[in-house]
């Protein structure tokens, strides 16, 4: 049973290998072995601040689609932590940020561990939406306790305040999804760093989980909210997936 495991996971990482060195990857039933998914940073991470096991969230603006199943839907988080740091000094020549993903979770709270990588990266669009992924949640208008029926009950035809608010929560999450791909820099063969002076990108795949290696001929290694990811990782697995505490 153990060789047979260990079998899996070099599998696993050998599939992530490939999509790296060809860009893509399928397998003889010509559906993709590797899920791919674009999505921005939530909120700021940058190597002064930063502390081992930090954890980081991304949001996904792309569906993951496995076997015909939309398994991790538009606005979902991304969960990773911090693994390794390093700051360019007398004893590092290049400041070194290594991250690790854990899991996906659902807006229902869901959560489906992954195994993947960081294939590329492309800095935050000043001035714009994109900037801040946040930015439609934040500033979501507050229902408006106008057109009540008697009782504080909502006139026929107009939804009640409760509804209104899911439904300007559900139009704020596309809003933003929308704008931050109208502003996409990447695409589905995109590798590397985009709009980084001096950053480059690293993985470590000899051993579970994969990692990904930012490396810096500069002190700071700094990610905006809304800097801009595609991830690569082996197709989730949906026998794993279980509910958040």
């Amino acid at each position: 049973m153990q060789l047979n495991s260990n079998k899996v996971i070099r599998c696993g990482l050998s599939v992530i290998v490939l999509l790296i060195l060809l860009g893509q990857c399928a397998s003889a039933t010509n559906q993709p072995a590797v899920s791919t998914v674009f999505a921005v940073l939530v909120k700021r991470l940058e190597i002064k601040t930063a502390s081992l096991n930090q954890e980081f969230t991304l949001l996904t603006i792309s569906d993951v689609i496995v076997d015909g199943v939309n398994v991790i839907p538009s606005g979902s988080r991304v969960v990773g932590r911090v693994v390794e740091l390093a700051t360019k000094g007398k004893e590092s020549e290049q400041s070194t940020l290594a991250i690790v993903i854990d899991k996906a979770v659902l807006e229902d709270g869901r959560e489906i561990a992954l195994q993947g990588i960081i294939a590329a990266i492309a800095a935050a669009q000043d001035g714009s939406l994109p900037s801040d992924p946040t930015y439609g949640m934040m500033h979501s208008n507050e229902p408006k306790m106008i057109g009540l029926g008697p009782g504080g009950g909502a006139r026929p035809g107009e939804l009640s305040p409760s509804s209104k608010a899911e439904s300007t929560a559900t139009l704020n999450t596309a809003r933003v999804n929308g704008e931050m791909r109208k502003g996409l820099l990447l695409n589905a063969e995109s590798q590397g760093a985009i709009g980084f002076s001096g950053l480059s990108l690293s993985w470590r795949l000899t051993t579970p989980p994969p990692v990904t290696v930012f490396s810096s001929n500069r002190k700071e290694i700094k990610f905006e909210a809304g800097t801009q990811v595609l991830l690569r990782m082996a197709r989730p697995d949906l026998k794993k997936m279980r509910k958040s505490n």
